[in-house]
């Protein structure tokens, strides 16, 4: 199973590069949860992301066995399933889910879009932050653009409240590590292009997002309701 061991070290790593906090400081304040509320991460993994949110009572459905022992350690309750098959949770059984950086991994994503919805309650939340990245083929099976998460949700009976953006260039280390590695002239070009526009200031980068969220949106944040 290629994601049992997936979040090995995992926690300390992202750590060092400051991950979550790069990327979502800037929309954090957006992805609101009430007091109470019921909470559950699909694909959550390791619970890291929850912890970055402030978020301590809420559960994590994921395949990785290493995902669920680390969660588990961290305090949430960890449920190991495929969340590509029916989730062991019972109907309404939520407030609010998060599944972020999750879909592109998936070969049948509008069953895992379904299931959630299923779990949710009537009006409960779903934040989505979705990668528009290339495909690697390995762990990114496939490359979402911003019609292809907007078509997912709404085939999944999601309204859509409102889309915000990550703006592209943001993760500058991810860009070097990717000129140095690739062996393509074409992409080293391409990434090197991409490292002198990652010094543009992050308001021009948003803009840039907003205005062709396709080619400079490193993320789509969305907030959708369960019908």
């Amino acid at each position: 199973m290629q994601y049992k061991d997936y979040w090995v070290g995992a926690w300390q790593a992202n750590d060092a590069r400051r991950y979550y906090p790069r990327l979502y400081d800037r929309v954090k304040h957006r992805l609101v949860v009430v007091d109470k509320a019921k909470i559950i991460d699909v694909g959550g993994g390791d619970g890291h992301f929850l912890s970055y949110m402030g978020i301590k009572n809420a559960d994590i459905i994921d395949i990785s066995d290493s995902g669920n022992m680390i969660a588990g350690s961290a305090g949430f309750k960890a449920i190991n399933a495929d969340i590509e098959k029916p989730f062991p949770i019972e109907n309404d059984s939520y407030d609010v889910a998060f599944c972020f950086e999750v879909l592109e991994h998936l070969r049948v994503p509008h069953a895992t879009l379904s299931e959630t919805r299923r779990i949710l309650k009537p009006g409960g939340m779903l934040y989505v932050g979705q990668p528009n990245m290339p495909a690697d083929g390995v762990h990114h099976v496939r490359r979402y653009y911003l019609r292809d998460i907007k078509s997912q949700l709404t085939d999944a009976d999601f309204y859509i409240e409102w889309i915000d953006y990550v703006p592209a260039f943001t993760m500058r280390d991810s860009i070097l590590d990717d000129i140095w590695r690739t062996k393509s002239l074409f992409r080293k070009f391409k990434q090197s292009v991409a490292f002198i526009l990652s010094f543009l200031p992050w308001g021009v980068r948003y803009f840039m997002a907003r205005i062709v969220p396709d080619r400079f949106a490193l993320l789509f944040i969305v907030k959708a309701v369960k019908r």
